[in-house]
C-alpha cells in the first residue's frame, strides 16, 4: 500500500479518544476569531467537545464551504466503487466516448480526475457557478494542457468532468447520488450552488452547518463506519489518501499533511499558504501536526480538519484575511 495512505489509515486503527485539553481548545477558538473567523466545531470520539460561533454567526446556519466541497467527490467515488459502478483505474472515454478519439483524453482513468491530474485546465467558465452555461459539458470539450498524469492543475474542471461520468453512469444529478449513498446515512445534508443546466459544482459550491461538515469529517475518521453500519469501505477510503506523482501532498480530493514532493503552480488559486512554492524544500501544510492529518479547504479559510491519531475532528468556518494551519493547529494539539 502506498505509505502516504498508511498514515492516515495506521493512525485511525491504532487510535484512541484521548482528547485535547480545553485550555488548548480555546486558545484555537481564540485564534479563529481573532483571524475573522464564524465558527470553530471541534468532535473527538464522536462527542462534540467544543463549538462555537464567532463574531456574529450562529452555528445553526449553514456556511458555504468553498473548495472543502471536493472531498465529497472521493466519498462519492467510493460509494459507487462498493457497489461496482465504477472502478479509480477504468479509462473515462468509456463512459465518455467524446474523449475516446483523443490520444490524451482517451488514456484519463477517474483516478486521474480526483488527483486533479488528467490533463484538463485547472479552471473552466466563469467563477459565479450560476453563470455558467453548462458546466459538465465545458470540462467534456476543454482542450487539455497535459498529458494525463504529469501535472497537478487545481481548479474545477476535474470534477465537472467527474460530475459529468456521475451522471452517465447513473443517470442522476451527482449531488443527489452523493446525498442518498453517503449523507442521508449519516444523517446530513449539504446544499449546492448549480449552474444555468441545473447542474452542481462539485469543486467549489456546497453549503453545510459546522455540525454536519463535522460528521462526514467523523465517517471519515471511523473508517467509514457509521452506528455500526458500514457506509463507505475502508479499502476504498485508503484510495483517498493517496498522493500522485504529480504532487504528492494531494490525494484524491483531500490535502495531506506530509511533503508535498512536485510542483505547486504559483497560478493555481490553492488554498494552502503554509507551503512555499518554488522553495525547493520539502515542506508541508502544518508541520506541528502528525503527517496523517488530511485536511479539506476552501477559499476563505474554510477548514476540514482529520486528526486520526486524536479521533478528532475540526470544522472552521472563515471570512478570509491571514490565516495559518499550522498556527491554528499548534494551538489546538498545545504546542504553543
Amino acid at each position: 500500500m502506498d505509505m502516504r495512505a498508511l498514515l492516515f489509515m495506521a493512525a485511525l486503527l491504532g487510535s484512541t479518544a484521548a482528547g485535547i485539553d480545553s485550555s488548548s481548545l480555546r486558545a484555537a477558538a481564540d485564534y479563529s476569531r481573532d483571524h475573522r473567523g464564524s465558527a470553530v466545531l471541534v468532535m473527538t470520539g464522536g462527542q462534540v467537545v467544543f463549538s462555537e460561533g464567532q463574531n456574529g454567526f450562529s452555528l445553526s446556519q449553514a456556511h458555504m464551504l468553498a473548495s472543502g466541497s471536493k472531498s465529497f467527490a472521493c466519498a462519492l467515488a467510493v460509494a459507487l466503487m462498493d457497489q461496482g459502478v465504477l472502478s479509480l483505474d477504468e479509462r473515462v472515454s468509456t463512459t465518455l466516448p467524446e474523449w475516446a478519439t483523443d490520444p490524451l483524453k482517451r488514456q484519463v482513468t477517474v483516478r486521474h480526475l480526483l488527483s486533479f491530474t488528467s490533463g484538463l485546465p485547472g479552471r473552466i467558465g466563469p467563477n459565479a457557478v450560476r453563470l455558467n452555461a453548462d458546466l459538465f459539458g465545458s470540462a467534456l470539450h476543454a482542450p487539455f494542457q497535459a498529458p494525463p498524469g504529469g501535472r497537478f492543475t487545481y481548479g474545477n474542471a476535474h470534477l465537472a468532468a467527474f460530475g459529468l461520468l456521475v451522471q452517465r453512469k447513473t443517470r442522476l444529478d451527482p449531488a443527489l447520488v452523493l446525498q442518498r449513498q453517503v449523507l442521508d446515512r449519516i444523517g446530513v445534508r449539504a446544499q449546492w450552488t448549480r449552474d444555468q443546466k441545473g447542474q452542481p459544482n462539485l469543486a467549489g459550491s456546497a453549503s453545510m452547518t459546522a455540525l454536519d461538515w463535522a460528521k462526514y469529517g467523523q465517517l471519515i475518521v471511523q473508517g467509514g463506519v457509521w452506528n455500526g453500519r458500514q457506509v463507505l469501505s475502508k479499502e476504498g477510503l485508503k484510495q483517498c489518501f493517496k498522493g500522485s506523482e504529480a504532487l504528492a501532498t494531494y490525494g484524491l480530493t483531500w490535502w495531506l499533511n506530509v511533503p508535498f514532493g512536485g510542483t505547486l503552480d504559483a497560478g493555481d488559486e490553492v488554498p494552502v499558504q503554509a507551503v512555499g512554492v518554488g522553495s525547493g524544500e520539502a515542506q508541508q501544510i502544518a508541520p506541528s501536526a502528525p503527517m496523517s492529518m488530511v485536511m479539506a479547504a476552501g477559499a476563505l479559510n474554510q477548514r476540514l480538519y482529520l486528526l486520526p491519531e486524536e479521533q478528532t475532528v475540526v470544522v472552521r468556518f472563515g471570512e478570509g484575511g491571514p490565516w495559518s494551519d499550522d498556527a491554528f493547529l499548534a494551538q489546538l494539539l498545545g504546542k504553543r
